[in-house]
């Protein structure tokens, strides 16, 4: 509970925090960047998108195990177990002699992640005021910045010049850093954590005591009945996530394979969406034209929808690059518009002791919209490219960009119904916006 830690352990969870999901970013850009050259010379091409997909769907389970797992005994033992599974996970896929070993890898690595993203995310609940949560967000999203700038460049350069096996194998080692800044955030969440715990698990809470821990269906129900309010935000997680990877796997095997760019030049486009996420979160996190939780939603998913469609742009050989690749920087505006306020929603609307399974509902439908997209394009792309040549990447696009559409539509569903919460998401929302501050007064 954030009342039992003083700002400096503030900072330092803050710190430890965004160290670790800035190597998670170089990460994810970095495979992403290598994966045409991996699948090529593993001779696993058709298994393109199922190595993506494999850790996706894999993250599923860990995200069903680290909901409950937080909700009852706190961040951070599955923080911990998650890291380590990751780690451990990257050493398999880097050192696989076949494709079918590095899909192992694959899976072994989203199951840690899995695990790990719901505790990041509930540890923001437990050690942050509600007030500050807004900007905590935003750093997450700052976070990438770096990584996502030179990280695709870098991994690029590492495969043509080193071998695509040290884009996984320079993670762990460079992960250590990381591990030292955020052990003792740890420390001081497990403190929190051992202390009196409010109903919804943070500060600002009424002091009933504790209350049981929610249960799944809670939260499943109104999500698969399409409820408004938590039900509604799931739902539109779930499509902009399959909206986004969908499209984004096929960037950089349309440009290495089709195009013939090099590997390092095809991350470099990759960085574009990353400027934009950032932009987005950026200004969702100040509250930027002070719009309501809807509104942003639907800004968001109509920029993705265009992000999405354009870069199908870069299917047309005789189009200057520049011009095929800008349109990606929409793509990530849209996304980092969306994401901090579905977050946020989502904390807001949680069942009472349920900040832990709202999270992990929310991720655990990301990821397996994710996998189901990435899966179905693997299977359409390669169905339709013996067929159509290389429009069957426009194909694959449009039906990314319908999602995306999808999810701007049903944003105005995603304001619960009951009076009450209308108001205590308002006031969510008015705190956001007046957090100009710079998190580092936390």
């Amino acid at each position: 509970m954030s009342a039992l830690l003083d700002a400096r352990a503030q900072r330092t969870v803050l710190v430890g925090m965004v160290a670790y999901i800035a190597l998670g970013a170089f990460e994810s850009l970095a495979v992403s960047t290598a994966m045409p050259t991996v699948a090529a010379e593993l001779d696993g091409l058709r298994l393109y998108t199922y190595a993506f997909a494999a850790t996706a769907g894999a993250g599923v389970l860990g995200m069903l195990v680290g909901g409950r797992w937080t909700d009852r005994a706190g961040p951070a033992a599955p923080l911990w177990a998650g890291i380590g599974m990751f780690l451990g996970g990257l050493l398999v896929a880097g050192l696989a002699p076949s494709m079918g070993v590095l899909l192992s890898g694959r899976v072994l690595q989203g199951t840690g992640a899995g695990l790990e993203s719901v505790a990041l995310y509930v540890l923001v609940a437990r050690v942050f005021p509600e007030e500050s949560r807004a900007r905590v967000f935003a750093w997450f999203a700052a976070a990438w910045v770096v990584p996502g700038v030179v990280g695709p460049l870098v991994a690029g350069l590492v495969t043509q010049h080193l071998g695509w096996r040290w884009v996984f194998l320079a993670v762990p080692a460079l992960a250590l850093p990381a591990l030292l800044a955020l052990r003792p955030a740890l420390v001081a969440a497990r403190g929190a954590d051992d202390g009196p715990r409010t109903a919804a698990g943070a500060a600002g809470a009424d002091d009933a005591g504790d209350a049981p821990p929610a249960r799944v269906r809670d939260v499943a129900v109104p999500v698969l009945r399409g409820d408004r309010g938590l039900g509604t935000v799931v739902q539109v997680r779930a499509l902009m996530s399959a909206a986004f990877v969908g499209a984004e796997v096929l960037v950089p095997l349309a440009l290495v394979r089709e195009r013939g760019l090099s590997p390092a030049l095809a991350g470099a486009v990759l960085t574009l969406h990353v400027l934009g996420w950032s932009a987005g979160s950026w200004l969702r996190g100040r509250g930027v034209a002070a719009l309501s939780h809807a509104a942003y939603l639907r800004l968001g998913g109509v920029s993705l929808t265009l992000g999405i469609a354009g870069i199908a742009l870069v299917t047309l050989p005789g189009l200057p690059l520049p011009v095929a690749a800008t349109p990606w920087v929409l793509a990530g505006l849209g996304m980092g518009l969306s994401y901090p306020t579905l977050n946020l929603l989502a904390l807001e609307l949680a069942p009472g002791g349920g900040q832990g399974t709202a999270m992990s509902a929310m991720q655990v439908a990301d990821a397996a919209a994710a996998t189901l997209a990435l899966s179905g394009t693997g299977a359409l792309l390669w169905t339709l490219h013996d067929r159509i040549g290389l429009a069957a990447y426009a194909v694959c696009l449009a039906g990314a960009a319908v999602l995306a559409l999808t999810a701007a539509v049903r944003a105005g569903r995603t304001a619960p119904a009951v009076t009450k919460s209308l108001a205590r998401t308002s006031s969510l929302r008015e705190a956001g916006d007046e957090s100009a501050a710079a998190p580092a007064s936390l």
